[in-house]
């Protein structure tokens, strides 16, 4: 075909751009009649396509592109044109690009992802945005759209980086920090993801709600003191004055200028008070609320909390199942396992943790994680052998104490027994605090530990004392307790970086440990992801304690063990030798736990709501009331009970 006459064409461009479509139409038929041309048909099926009729636009725009295949300006237009008419499908046939990078083929990639997504082919629009992202495209939507369709993949931590991008290019869009906090989350960053929210709030640092929904995701993380920062701020925002600690305070952040109560806030900051154990503040700032005419059937999960807390297992129940379990399936389920427990129902109790378990995000891959996290920890196990640990080099003792770790078996009681060492006035206790990855930084794996140097390895140790320093308080001077049960895992490490190392180990019923971590709501990572399962928590128990009894045999460690159902049964009997072990000064403040517990205020972890309470041998023997739902893990179990001294 010849090109159009510029006259016509020029005419008809100029009437196309200026809005005057039907002068533009006629112009450019006419010239089609004088001279057909691409150009022309072109033109002629941009102009249906404005005048709201793409079926004709579409016939035009094909005639151009078949007249003129290598103009992928027209195929671009074409493949826009289908996709506006419905038909998608075809426009993923008109837009197969080349292999290259210019502005035309990367706009035709652009159109196929646009297709794919319209058709519902999710797999050929994230391979076409993957094309554009990977060429360095600089649109910030095409990196959100790109995330978007990696978090529909749920291929979540590629997600992010892509959201990271997006929100880097346009940082005014506040909208992409939550989703790319979002992102995080569920690719099991928390922390990460609770910094990204954090800027997001920031952004819009008038609204007391997102302050209030961030302080309860710090609690859930751990990060108290800057969950009450964001309530402090959240106060500031409402009243002009920092919060005093005190129930009016957060009622005044849950009232609304007209002088209600916002339900919903009100629900969030009792959620928040629940998870950092603050409960009879939340018992005042509920009694507060219904004196103001809000009925406690109306605030669901914490008010079901306060029951629970008060001991009428019955009145929680029944205040649970107001609430939805769609809305938080998570902590919903949680809940109603222990209001079942706690009425004696074994079987719905274990169902509910089952249907706990079963609502975590991305929950198949948790249980991938699970099998890989077994399987490391029996390989490392492996490791252990005599001839392994003959060739560790060991540091002398370096100055001033080494640290006594505090380990043992989630569940197995240390949360209980660091609150009982806080209460010595010479003992400082770093709770669930990991700093060990500095070390494994300079160290490298396990395994090689033996290749390690003198040299290399007092690096490691300065590095250990240096982040463990900055969890210190100002006026320490004493002993220092790194308490993380796990961390028994590295104890090879601090092994060789400090022969005085001095561990206490806490030990349980294997029976009720592993139940007991099946039944809780744990923030997944790694070696939480085992408890989704009641045949994984078992499987890592023999795991660990198979580790844990190797590490002693060929390491010949310095070990003082509490027993946690001695503990209970007699506090000063099982605290004695523990602070002789020490080299410590016996005092009787060790023996008030629950003045200790409130003294520390919140505690982040899962005992945050039991180490407050008297002594009770409640939660021991626990697991006989579950024998039927152990039966397949007790072949399991039973063994280990036996060989750590419990009988019957």
């Amino acid at each position: 075909m010849t090109a159009a006459p510029a006259s016509e064409f020029r005419q008809a461009l100029d009437a196309f751009n200026g809005g005057d479509l039907d002068r533009a139409r006629e112009i450019a038929e006419r010239g089609l009649e004088q001279s057909p041309s691409p150009q022309l048909q072109h033109l002629v099926g941009l102009i249906h396509c404005r005048l709201g009729n793409p079926e004709a636009g579409v016939d035009w725009l094909r005639l151009a592109s078949d007249s003129d295949p290598g103009n992928l300006a027209f195929r671009v237009m074409l493949a826009r044109a289908l996709v506006d008419a419905g038909r998608a499908l075809e426009a993923l046939d008109a837009a197969i690009p080349p292999e290259g990078t210019t502005p035309a083929e990367l706009a035709l990639w652009h159109v196929r992802a646009e297709a794919a997504a319209t058709a519902g082919q999710k797999d050929l629009a994230l391979q076409a945005l993957a094309r554009l992202c990977s060429a360095g495209v600089g649109d910030w939507r095409i990196w959100r759209d790109y995330a978007e369709a990696l978090s529909d993949a749920e291929r979540w931590l590629e997600a992010s980086r892509a959201f990271e991008q997006a929100a880097r290019l346009n940082p005014q869009e506040l909208e992409l920090q939550r989703s790319l906090a979002r992102a995080l989350a569920r690719g099991g960053r928390h922390d990460q993801s609770a910094d990204e929210l954090r800027k997001w709030v920031e952004a819009s640092p008038a609204d007391a709600y997102n302050r209030i929904v961030l302080a309860r995701l710090f609690a859930n993380l751990g990060r108290n003191a800057e969950a009450d920062a964001q309530v402090n701020e959240a106060s500031r925002i409402v009243s002009g004055k920092d919060w005093a600690g005190d129930w009016q305070g957060l009622l005044d952040i849950a009232t609304t200028r007209s002088g209600e109560i916002d339900i919903e806030l009100l629900r969030e900051i009792g959620a928040l008070l629940e998870r950092t154990s603050r409960m009879e503040l939340l018992s005042e700032l509920f009694d507060a609320a219904e004196a103001k005419g809000i009925d406690r059937d109306r605030l669901g999960y914490p008010a079901a909390a306060v029951a629970l807390r008060t001991g009428n297992a019955g009145e929680a129940k029944r205040l649970l199942l107001l609430e939805s379990p769609d809305v938080d399936p998570l902590r919903w389920h949680w809940m109603m396992a222990r209001i079942a427990d706690s009425l004696g129902d074994s079987e719905l109790a274990f169902a509910e943790a089952e249907a706990m378990n079963r609502s975590v995000q991305d929950y198949d891959r948790w249980r991938r994680t699970a099998k890989s996290q077994l399987e490391w920890v029996r390989s490392l196990t492996e490791t252990l052998t005599p001839e392994w640990a003959g060739r560790l080099t060991r540091l002398p003792p370096g100055d001033g104490l080494a640290p006594v770790l505090l380990v043992g078996f989630p569940r197995s009681g240390t949360t209980l027994l660091d609150t009982f060492l806080m209460g010595h006035p010479d003992v400082t206790v770093l709770e669930e605090i990991e700093f060990i990855d500095p070390v494994e930084r300079i160290l490298g794996k396990i395994p090689t530990l033996p290749e390690r140097s003198a040299a290399e390895l007092e690096q490691a140790r300065q590095a250990y004392l240096a982040e463990m320093d900055l969890h210190l308080p100002k006026e320490h001077g004493g002993l220092v307790v790194d308490k993380l049960p796990l961390k028994l895992l590295a104890i090879p490490y601090l092994h060789a970086m400090f022969p005085d190392l001095r561990i206490i180990f806490a030990q349980r019923h294997p029976c009720d440990c592993v139940l007991s971590c099946f039944m809780q709501a744990f923030a997944l990572n790694n070696a939480m992801a085992c408890f989704l399962d009641i045949g994984d928590s078992a499987e890592y128990y023999d795991a660990i304690l198979s580790f844990w009894v190797r590490a002693r045999e060929t390491l010949g460690l310095n070990v003082e063990t509490v027993i946690y159902e001695k503990l209970i049964d007699d506090a000063e009997g099982s605290l004695r030798p523990v602070v002789d072990f020490l080299g410590l000064e016996w005092k009787d403040g060790l023996l008030d736990h629950r003045a200790t517990a409130k003294a520390r205020g919140a505690i982040s972890t899962p005992s945050f709501d039991q180490v407050v309470q008297p002594l009770s041998d409640k939660a021991s023997g626990r697991w006989r009331r579950y024998e039927k739902q152990l039966e397949p893990v007790l072949p399991l179990l039973l063994p280990w009970a036996e060989r750590l001294g419990y009988s019957g």
